[in-house]
């Protein structure tokens, strides 16, 4: 849906993702998240939505997912697309993809070295999933199933007709079109390998990530020992955590290595 979204000419949709572009929304889900599920903080208001979203023509996903209430009602005039598929099917896509990165080792290494993004982002992401899916629901197929399906049901009480659209992957372009009142495009509706895409951005947050880590340790380790320094980048290269080996080379010329 995401990609469907983009080719009909909606700039910004909004993902779980962006949060790695833009690390301080980091801070404002948290202090959403506190709110809604733990009783702390001020409530948000159409103020504080639009302070993080307000860039954007669309949202998808998580963390939007877990405030749909909130956003429906700060938001009234905003069309809602409910994105029906196979529970039993997402769930296995979920645990897949999202599951899998969540109790990733590597992720878990860049966790301990780069402070300034990661170290927020995965522990954010846990408590954001255990808060939409408590008492380790996920673990059972049936519950997670049945939990999935109240998420859509919760939006159709909240969504007048007019503006909601329950749409299944693979329709085609023409109902989507004709709710948001685009053309269709003369070109056949996107088809993404979700956990392909998915990998794929993990990919990308590594790279960004590994950047993070030279730009934060690398000025502590110059001129100093450059053992410690090769060594982390072997262990990341051998375990698929960093970027190719032109990536490690960079690293080891710039504390004196190979020069």
């Amino acid at each position: 849906m995401r990609q469907a979204l983009l080719e009909l000419g909606h700039e910004h949709v909004y993902h779980m993702t962006d949060n790695y572009k833009n690390p301080r929304d980091l801070d404002m889900w948290k202090e959403a998240l506190d709110w809604k599920f733990h009783g702390k903080g001020k409530p948000f208001t159409r103020k504080d939505w639009d302070q993080l979203l307000g860039h954007c023509d669309a949202t998808i996903d998580t963390p939007t997912a877990a405030f749909m209430p909130e956003l429906i009602e700060a938001y009234p005039e905003a069309k809602v697309i409910i994105s029906m598929r196979d529970p039993y099917a997402w769930h296995k896509s979920v645990t897949n993809s999202i599951g899998a990165a969540l109790s990733s080792k590597i992720i878990f290494a860049y966790m301990l070295i780069d402070t300034k993004v990661t170290a927020k982002f995965m522990p954010f992401a846990r408590e954001l999933f255990s808060c939409l899916f408590p008492d380790k629901m996920m673990e059972d197929r049936e519950l997670a199933a049945k939990r999935y399906l109240e998420l859509h049901d919760e939006v159709r009480q909240m969504v007048p007709a007019d503006r909601l659209l329950e749409y299944k992957l693979g329709e085609g372009w023409e109902r989507l079109c004709a709710f948001l009142g685009e053309d269709v495009p003369n070109h056949p509706f996107p088809r993404v390998n979700e956990n392909a895409e998915f990998m794929e951005r993990m990919e990308v947050q590594n790279s960004l990530a590994w950047e993070r880590v030279k730009q934060q340790w690398l000025p502590y380790v110059q001129g100093a020992t450059t053992a410690g320094v090769a060594a982390l980048a072997i262990w990341f290269m051998r375990n698929g955590a960093g970027p190719s080996t032109n990536g490690i080379s960079s690293i080891f010329r710039s504390v004196g290595i190979g020069r």
